[in-house]
């Protein structure tokens, strides 16, 4: 019968893919007026896409294909297989988005090849709760035409990244051994009943022998070494400290000089001398800038924490930032590098670590000591003025001061909390669970040294001692991101602690992160790929603020939804140290850093803000719809490209092959790059897998199909953790993608 559809003589739908879902052969069998009403139907449901449109869209394609290849390299790269090697590729104007193979090998898929029928490409409204993972829904804002950059909507919650999220409890840590002391002002006291408990857990012979403290100090001209300049005589009641006396660590032992317990405390103390240059120096800014006001600034970072993932693991903490602290959160910030240094220097400085190493000013060797930059960054700024600086990491290795380099030869503030970092992490009775000093968890004890410091400065001559502090934590978030779970109760509590100091009001918070995530399971998603370009960044104005500086605020609103970096980060922390309480000059395209007191511009670009288009959101991203071979043929590129970064290193580093082309997506150019757009220029985010080693590699690739030809646009990133596999190498930027000669034979090598 006319116009019946014979069995498999007809494709399902697969938008993903770009697969067309009714072919040349089910047409063939349809009657006249049957196609007449396919077509109507399409027209309508084109036009519905059309009326429906909107930021979480997907386009789909209504096209005819015939013998569609697939080769077993590529996964999820979308509309075509591999057909041979990586062969050289060309384009036909008439193809749409399909290119012809020109190699032999896709000469032979050429009779295979995808023929398009006609191109349909209307927008469809999507609701967020639809699959999100790159292998099949890989697409959004595909209709931004206008210049004005539109992030991405990602839902955080949405389902299909759920069995990738392990909702861990809050952190407890009840079961460690317990700290036996506890520090009453300037007293360290011993509590009996935790004695008891930790002869439990230790085994301890039941008595208690003596308990005893010891006075940390960093080692000279060392940044990653303790030494002890105090032994106190052993006490078993109580022990009063030294006035001088800052970093502690008391340890208790059993009657058998057992260890049961070790604590650690810092106690912050004020330098006279220090004190007296302060004050002299604030007297000069006051009299030479007449600032407006003299806030604190309290600068919180945590790494590689993403502002979708922040609202899915900490959500009553960010709903008390804005609800109850009225945080306003910057919702266009983008990142700017890769890791945490890229990212941190900028926001710490206003430059590059390129532009400080080439800057005679500085000569800053990236393997050297930080000292070389230290008056770069924006405490010594503050310090200038003025105000007392601190600075909190809870790591010794993987900060951006630290991870490869020698961090400071002197201490670079004023109150550097580092020699108890550095002693504890070794601990392992107190410290078995890194995120635990005993049964206290880690970021109360560290967050506790700035509730001192605000004790100190903001409770007792208000604004006449005014601080800068930064803190930037990363062992609950950096490894796996599914701890930030453990961390909502903890920091909720921190921020509940600080607006009962009531010290808040003379203070701005700066809460933040460099980056999002850039390893785990759910990197490999379709959040995951907009995730990992988007920290967080809010601020915390005291509550008069706006009151008093309605138009300042105005602006700042305003620029709540346009396109940010952490320069204008740094540009908004050089205003509020110089604050005059009006609001500045609009920002002008082009210009890098633009503080949050003047309007950004409503169509500035990732060109205009200095983001690296491999990190730029402001285009939409969709499933890549290729010609056979081409999916392998980036690949290739890719991998060549990792290739040629370790040119000098192949005495260390192995060779590299294509393992897989995990996925290939297409840039949907918005109005700025169409603007600038070549003609038959295509921009794709390629995601391969190499071996030995099984490195995930992705990067931005431009295709030019006048000359065949792609290249690698920008910087690579891994997005899987290497940790073991590249500690032949001693360059930090070059470890992400060295798998060492070393680990051939082994095991681990032989996928």
């Amino acid at each position: 019968m006319r116009g019946r559809l014979k069995k498999n003589t007809y494709y399902t739908m697969q938008t993903p893919s770009g697969q067309g879902f009714i072919g040349t052969r089910c047409i063939k069998y349809m009657s006249g007026r049957t196609r007449f009403q396919l077509a109507v139907v399409l027209l309508v449901v084109w036009s519905a896409g059309m009326y429906m449109g909107s930021n979480s869209s997907i386009s789909f394609r209504v096209g005819a294909m015939q013998g569609r290849t697939a080769g077993p390299v590529t996964r999820g790269g979308g509309g075509g297989g591999i057909a041979g090697s990586s062969a050289s590729v060309s384009a036909s104007p008439k193809s749409h988005t399909h290119n012809n193979i020109s190699s032999s090998s896709a000469t032979e898929a050429g009779s295979k090849q995808t023929k398009l029928l006609t191109s349909l490409r209307p927008t469809v409204k999507v609701p967020t709760t639809k699959a999100t993972n790159l292998t099949s829904e890989p697409t959004f804002n595909t209709t931004n035409t206008s210049r004005v950059c539109a992030f991405p909507g990602i839902d955080p919650l949405d389902p299909s990244i759920e069995k990738y999220l392990k909702r861990h409890k809050p952190l407890n840590c009840s079961a460690n051994v317990p700290n036996v002391v506890y520090l009453d002002k300037e007293e360290i006291k011993i509590n009996f009943d935790k004695v008891k408990e930790a002869m439990v857990k230790t085994n301890g012979s039941g008595t208690l022998g003596f308990c005893q403290y010891k006075v940390l100090k960093r080692k000279a001209k060392s940044d990653n070494s303790v030494e002890i300049s105090f032994t106190s005589a052993p006490f078993n009641k109580s022990m009063k400290l030294q006035k001088t006396d800052e970093d502690i660590k008391v340890e208790c032992l059993d009657s058998n000089n057992k260890t049961i317990s070790r604590s650690y405390f810092t106690v912050m103390r004020l330098d006279p001398d220090m004190e007296q240059i302060h004050s002299d120096s604030y007297k000069v800014h006051i009299d030479k800038h007449a600032p407006a006001e003299t806030l604190s600034i309290l600068m919180l970072g945590v790494d590689g924490f993403a502002k979708q993932h922040f609202a899915r693991a900490m959500p009553k903490t960010r709903d008390f930032l804005i609800k109850e602290l009225g945080g306003l959160e910057m919702n266009k910030h983008s990142k700017l590098g890769y890791s945490t240094s890229p990212n941190v220097v900028p926001l710490l400085t206003g430059r590059t670590n390129e532009e400080l190493t080439n800057d005679t000013k500085w000569k800053f060797q990236t393997r050297g000591w930080m000292d070389q930059i230290n008056e770069a960054f924006v405490w010594s700024d503050a310090r200038r003025l003025g105000y007392r600086t601190g600075i909190i990491f809870d790591q010794v290795v993987i900060t951006a001061f630290h991870y490869l380099r020698n961090g400071f030869n002197r201490k670079p503030v004023d109150h550097y909390m580092r020699p108890l970092v550095v002693e504890s992490v070794k601990d392992n009775l107190m410290r078995k669970n890194k995120q635990c000093f005993g049964d206290e968890p880690e970021i109360t004890k560290l967050y506790d040294y700035w509730l001192q410091l605000l004790h100190h400065y903001n409770s007792t001559k208000t604004n006449e001692t005014p601080f800068f502090a930064y803190s930037f934590f990363t062992r609950l978030t950096h490894d796996d991101y599914n701890q930030a779970f453990m961390g909502d109760e903890l920091y909720l509590k921190f921020l509940k602690d600080l607006k009962a100091t009531n010290a808040l009001n003379n203070t701005v918070i700066i809460w933040f992160s460099d980056h999002g995530e850039r390893f785990g399971a759910i990197r490999h998603t379709f959040t995951g790929e907009v995730e990992t370009n988007t920290p967080y960044l809010f601020f915390v104005f005291p509550p008069w603020f706006e009151k008093k500086y309605p138009d300042v605020m105005r602006v700042f609103r305003t620029n709540q939804n346009r396109l940010t970096t952490h320069y204008d980060t740094y540009a908004t922390m050089q205003d509020l140290l110089y604050f005059k309480g009006v609001v500045g000059p609009p920002g002008k395209p082009g210009e890098r850093a633009i503080s949050m007191f003047r309007e950004i511009p409503e169509d500035r670009t990732c060109e205009d803000a200095q983001i690296p288009a491999e990190y730029c959101l402001c285009s939409g991203l969709s499933q890549a719809d290729l010609a056979p071979g081409l999916g392998k043929y980036l690949g290739n590129v890719l991998r060549d490209k990792v290739m040629s970064l370790l040119s000098k290193q192949k005495d260390k580093c192995a060779d590299l092959r294509l393992g897989l082309v995990e996925r290939v997506l297409e840039e949907k150019n918005s109005g700025e790059e169409k603007d600038k757009a070549k003609s038959g220029s295509r921009n794709f985010r390629v995601s391969i897998m190499t071996l030995p080693g099984k490195a995930q590699f992705e990067a931005r690739l431009s295709f030019d199909v006048s000359t065949n030809k792609a290249k690698v646009v920008g910087e690579v990133a891994r997005t899987n953790m290497y940790r073991g596999q590249a500690d032949c190498m001693d360059t930090a930027d070059l470890r992400r993608y060295c798998y060492c000669k070393d680990l051939l034979g082994k095991t681990s090598a032989k996928s």
